[in-house]
């Protein structure tokens, strides 16, 4: 049946097809990142109209963007205005006159549709024949919306309340039919496991196992996530304001409780019968490709360094050189420590996290600890994000973690910028107060990753067989195969902080002698 938006929304999905200002205002949103440049091909495959008034109407795109061998697909809900939204809004010439399209999740209307679809449970046809569809528990009646949340991040986050729920809704920008999140999700809620927010529901297209889903509702928890904490602890403990007496003993405390959390987690997680979940026998091949894709990051990482030390400048081609020198003298040695995650060859790989880290733990007032974002490193290519490791990756990667608060926190104390990384590292012309800082940070960092892996392998069920010093040169394999995915993904997003994987690179080789 036509109505009223049908020429604004034809007008949307051409300029969504060309190079022109409506690609060029995508490029701007924060979740976009360099998906869509000069080159992009991108095709609209399906859309759905969702709800519309006379002042508004909410229209969903399934595009894909296609650049080289890559396609990415991606999820955009608009929002389409007759009046300039609060917020930037994008201008659509339709016939004589002007339409605001806005993000679909920044609005209320977005979160109200929300809201009555997870209720009624319709099925919402598309163009392409498809069907949209909400479950889970989700409904309600709509009250308020929330903050937006914003941050380094390929979705955008919305918060709303209902009378059932303080809802957070995650939309995919980039949704993949391999996503395990929601999966995920809905595995520990049937398990009744305490340290995750309550799952509530999702909006997929499609049914079964090659649905995609767009997004997935939880229970919002009020929380800091535990890097924030740790961070803001550090700077007021260095300041000589803290934020508690004995900030430094509760930040161990945390570590230790995390440990048991991430151990409980796993179990969790993991499946000794037939399904998606199954555990399998992580083999030599599996160690082999893990090192050799390790080794593919080192190896893109200094041609980055080679190229940042001829065209920065003088000062950041300075520091490139330095880096990329110091990578070839220890990279013998960094291989050396690498190869040690071979010893999880015969143990088990399993569903994981796949991308854990402090920033990915929320901690309430009253010390409970919530797991978030369980959709894998984002730079891993879609269907490689939840490829199944050995659950002592997690940990490797947890204790990578505690690292950036080390450099954090010494930045702070410093007042420098990410290169004091550097500094750090090589430690030099310290003051004596810098000297006392650096090593009790150091420390700190030591008993943190001491304190958490200790508690783990305490309370882990998953290695019977493997011995504390096997597990540990395991664990130290596996930080070195997470620093060098860091280091390459450092200089790809935020160069000057290239300094912190290089510490934790150059430090775990030094142990190899």
């Amino acid at each position: 049946m036509p109505t009223r938006w049908d020429a604004a929304i034809r007008a949307l999905d051409d300029a969504l097809r060309r190079p022109g200002p409506m690609r060029a205002w995508l490029r701007s949103r924060r979740w976009c990142g360099e998906t869509l440049t000069a080159r992009t091909e991108v095709a609209v495959k399906d859309r759905a109209t969702l709800w519309s008034s006379d002042d508004e109407a909410l229209v969903l795109f399934l595009a894909t963007a296609k650049e080289a061998q890559a396609t990415v697909p991606m999820h955009l809900p608009f929002s389409l205005c007759t009046s300039p939204p609060d917020g930037e809004a994008f201008p659509l010439a339709v016939g004589g006159g002007t339409v605001h399209v806005i993000e679909a999740e920044r609005r209320e209307a977005y979160a109200r549709f929300l809201t009555e679809e997870f209720r009624s449970h319709d099925a919402i046809p598309t163009e392409g024949k498809d069907t949209l569809r909400l479950s889970g528990t989700a409904g309600g009646v709509f009250l308020r919306m929330g903050p937006t949340a914003e941050g380094d991040s390929s979705n955008l986050l919305i918060r709303y309340g209902t009378d059932r729920a303080e809802v957070v809704f995650k939309s995919y920008k980039f949704p993949d039919v391999h996503n395990r999140e929601p999966d995920i999700f809905a595995r520990l809620a049937k398990k009744g496991f305490p340290h995750v927010p309550r799952y509530l529901g999702e909006l997929a297209l499609g049914r079964g196992e090659t649905r995609l889903v767009l997004g997935i509702a939880t229970e919002h928890v009020e929380a800091t996530d535990a890097f924030a904490w740790l961070t803001a602890g550090w700077d007021a403990e260095l300041r000589g304001e803290p934020v508690a007496p004995d900030f430094e003993a509760r930040s161990l405390s945390l570590a230790a409780s995390l440990g048991e959390a991430t151990a409980d987690l796993h179990e969790a997680l993991f499946d000794r019968h037939p399904g998606p979940f199954q555990a399998e026998t992580f083999t030599r091949e599996d160690a082999e490709a893990a090192i050799k894709t390790a080794l593919g990051y080192l190896s893109d990482a200094l041609v980055r360094l080679a190229a940042l030390a001829r065209q920065g400048d003088r000062t950041s081609a300075a520091r490139a050189a330095t880096t990329r020198q110091m990578v070839f003298e220890n990279r013998e040695r960094i291989e050396t420590v690498l190869r040690g995650l071979a010893a999880t060859v015969g143990t088990s790989k399993a569903i994981t996290h796949a991308d854990l880290h402090l920033a990915q733990v929320l901690q309430t007032e009253d010390g409970r600890l919530f797991f978030v974002d369980f959709e894998g490193e984002p730079e891993r290519a879609p269907g490689q994000r939840h490829v199944k490791f050995p659950p002592l990756r997690d940990v490797a990667t947890m204790n990578r973690s505690f690292a950036y608060v080390r450099d954090y926190a010494w930045r702070g104390f410093t007042r420098g910028d990410a290169a004091s990384a550097l500094r750090f590292l090589r430690r030099e012309s310290f003051t004596p107060e810098e000297s006392t800082v650096a090593e009790r940070l150091a420390a700190w960092e030591r008993a943190a990753v001491e304190r958490y892996t200790r508690r783990y392998l305490a309370r882990s069920r998953l290695y019977p067989e493997m011995d504390n010093a096997e597990a540990w040169r395991a664990i130290k394999g596996w930080m070195v195969e997470k620093a060098l995915y860091e280091l390459r993904y450092e200089l790809k997003h935020r160069p000057p902080n290239v300094f912190i994987p290089l510490g934790g690179v150059m430090s775990l080789a030094a142990g190899s002698d």
